[in-house]
């Protein structure tokens, strides 16, 4: 119950809304068949947003456990599921991975014609 408290306060502090539990959900996002991240989404109601109806919301545990990240991503008409949302989260926190990779690819790989 600590965590569900935990994360709507981080709800209120990013979004400035009010959030209320409605269901876990356990996600397991994959890569060319590996699992990148395993864990549970918690899933929230959102009250006061002008947008959103639903925000999901989790910690991530860095270097064992005594960090932590959260994480609270609302519901938009592209982020419909948890997965979506530990996509998307995936993808915004790498984005300059991304980026260097992409240079790197357009050097290194070339598409046949």
């Amino acid at each position: 119950m600590r965590r569900i408290a935990m994360l709507q306060r981080v709800i209120v502090e990013i979004h400035s809304c009010s959030a209320q539990h409605l269901e876990t959900a356990h996600v397991a996002e994959t890569f060319l068949g590996r699992t990148i991240w395993e864990g549970d989404v918690e899933v929230f109601a959102v009250l006061g947003h002008p947008r959103a109806r639903r925000c999901y919301a989790w910690v991530k545990r860095i270097g064992g456990l005594k960090r932590a990240r959260f994480f609270a991503v609302l519901e938009t008409t592209v982020i419909r599921t948890a997965l979506d949302a530990v996509k998307f989260a995936h993808i915004s926190t790498n984005a300059p991975l991304i980026d260097e990779f992409s240079k790197l690819a357009e050097h290194d790989y070339r598409l046949p014609p």
